[in-house]
């Protein structure tokens, strides 16, 4: 199952295959997440997408997670989940 991430605007359009992005993990309040991008793959919509959002889609990313902000900032992680697939939206 694919890690839905929410970005700033800016770092939705400027997201490249085995670049970074940093955001909120979607459904999870205030689960800061830092994500090294894997290969950016074609997005498949589903029904359940908003259609005035959009997504983008990318294989094989290394996800960071903090409890904060301020902790994602300095590198402070509760956890990490490697190679796994992530769906950006802004």
């Amino acid at each position: 199952m694919a890690l839905r991430i929410k970005v700033a605007s800016a770092e939705f359009e400027s997201a490249t295959s085995d670049g970074w992005v940093d955001g909120l993990l979607q459904g999870k309040k205030e689960i800061w997440v830092y994500v090294e991008l894997g290969t950016e793959q074609e997005y498949i919509p589903t029904d359940n997408d908003d259609p005035r959002t959009e997504y983008r889609l990318f294989r094989g990313c290394d996800v960071f997670y903090a409890k904060s902000q301020e902790r994602l900032e300095v590198q402070i992680y509760e956890a990490e989940q490697l190679n796994v697939t992530v769906i950006l939206y802004s």
